[in-house]
């Protein structure tokens, strides 16, 4: 029902602080891709649900051990682009991740185990790597 796996082949890093508008977001996504020869298509519906949770693990300095997190997304329209969902995603996870190891975008994959705690929305994992 829900896609097992979500813009896999999207190249972006958690880095260089919160962006304020969607198309300044989107024209440096494009950029970022471009130099890997990726044509990323912004536009494309990539998740046909109106909402969905995240969840993504980081290093909290205070408690000195890795952490794991999670945020519901909401689509304005009905159904998430690739370009507002990353939006999104790089916003709420940018300063938690952009001095980690893992803050480089490698797609979300659905969490298909027991029910987990907010199970209204399908739960996805982000795929982070260094």
């Amino acid at each position: 029902m829900y896609p097992q796996e979500i813009m896999p082949n999207v190249y972006w890093g958690f880095y260089g602080g919160k962006y304020r508008t969607l198309e300044a977001f989107i024209e440096e996504v494009k950029r970022y891709n471009e130099d890997f020869g990726i044509r990323w298509n912004p536009d494309e519906t990539v998740f046909e649900g109106a909402a969905l949770t995240v969840q993504f693990a980081y290093w909290d300095e205070e408690d000195d051990e890795e952490t794991e997190e999670d945020f519901d997304l909401h689509a304005d329209k009905g159904a998430f682009t690739a370009g507002e969902l990353l939006f999104k995603i790089h916003n709420h996870v940018v300063e938690k991740l952009e001095d980690d190891d893992r803050h480089f975008f490698e797609g979300l994959t659905l969490w298909e185990g027991e029910d987990y705690a907010n199970s209204k929305t399908p739960l996805y994992f982000l795929n982070q790597g260094s």
